[in-house]
């Protein structure tokens, strides 16, 4: 199957940052930006894993353009380029695991720990977010004059990820189910006392990642979360309703565990980290050759890639020495854990397939 490079001159997630931080008053030094008719009052609403693929499966009428996500395809990486207005090779927020130069090792960008460590945040008291991922400036806390809000799952506000992303907005409110978040959805447009509201749901992600992208409970999620976003946006007509994703997801065919290859650890400086579909690999060896031998369908990308697949680059010596992205639909996982349920997941992301990297992008009220 063929990839999709990514196009940081064009429609995807990052021209789309930069947009919204110029609609906020922000100026950013972005390579390009898109534009956008919306009304002077704006919902960011992202529903994560809702991609091209799912979006079209659920039958609803909504006049969508199709964009692309950004490298890594997954979620901590797509939601920091939406709040920096940078590329994923200038904040270097890189996958699920990343590796962190000021901390010497691997960790759990969303959760802000380490990839044993189940407990949220466990490194924020002896080095905090911003001093592990310096390059991480939120334009949130930079607008002026304007009054924005952020509506999240209860448990992930005012973690050090959601504040050095869309946490920086000042004001969050937090749900406990679908229903719940959308009827605070309703509540907080009707006090019409706010410029910017950023609303996200992640139904679709989990459901995919539990039973696939195609199956009925994920085709299902997406079309409630569309329908009620479109009821939603049909009655505050004072607002428009720029609706996104951050990835789609591809159906598993197989999981290919890399704690039963003694070959390739042998030759790593530290386990294999990144994402199931975007794998980072640190090495003093060539391991290209060996990778293409040994598991084929995965395409190799070196340090002279790298600014093809992240955009500009900050720090080149942060960044691993080679990428693996997969040409078909396995799954690459290195467990941390003795026990982890990571390798039993039916849907997966983080690469450049079509049906990973494709997202919608719709406009109500512009």
């Amino acid at each position: 199957m063929d990839l999709i490079l990514p196009d940081y001159y064009g429609e995807n997630i990052y021209t789309l940052s930069c947009f919204i931080a110029e609609y906020l008053g922000v100026q950013r030094q972005c390579l390009n930006k898109m534009n956008l008719n919306v009304n002077s009052k704006l919902v960011l609403a992202l529903f994560d894993g809702l991609g091209w693929n799912i979006f079209n499966r659920t039958g609803i009428n909504l006049q969508a353009t199709k964009i692309t996500s950004v490298f890594p395809s997954t979620t901590s990486t797509v939601l920091t380029t939406l709040f920096t207005a940078s590329t994923p090779g200038e904040h270097g927020v890189l996958g699920y695991n990343t590796f962190s130069k000021r901390l010497g090792g691997i960790v759990n960008t969303l959760r802000y720990t380490y990839p044993t460590v189940s407990d949220r945040d466990s490194i924020r008291d002896s080095v905090p977010f911003s001093s592990s991922f310096p390059y991480v400036k939120g334009y949130l806390k930079e607008v002026q004059g304007k009054k924005a809000i952020s509506l999240v799952p209860k448990g992930i506000e005012n973690t050090e990820f959601s504040n050095a992303t869309h946490g920086a907005s000042g004001e969050s409110k937090t749900y406990v189910n679908f229903w719940d978040a959308f009827y605070q959805l309703s509540q907080i447009l009707q006090q019409d006392a706010y410029d910017f509201i950023y609303f996200y749901v992640p139904d679709v992600d989990t459901l995919s990642h539990k039973y696939g992208p195609y199956t009925d409970p994920t085709i299902k999620s997406a079309r409630d979360i569309l329908i009620s976003i479109l009821e939603i946006s049909e009655k505050h007509k004072k607002y428009s309703f720029i609706i996104t994703a951050d990835h789609g997801h591809v159906p598993v065919s197989e999981t290919i565990l890399f704690n039963n290859d003694q070959d390739l650890l042998n030759m790593l400086d530290v386990p294999p980290y990144g994402d199931s579909r975007a794998i980072f690999l640190r090495t003093r060896y060539d391991v290209s050759i060996y990778l293409s031998r040994k598991y084929g369908s995965l395409k190799i990308f070196g340090k002279s890639d790298l600014e093809r697949l992240l955009g500009k680059i900050k720090d080149i010596s942060a960044f691993p020495d080679y990428i693996a992205v997969p040409t078909d639909y396995r799954a690459f996982i290195f467990n941390f854990k003795e026990k982890d349920d990571y390798d039993k997941l039916k849907g997966h992301h983080g690469g450049l397939l079509q049906e990973e990297f494709e997202i919608p992008l719709v406009i109500l009220n512009g």
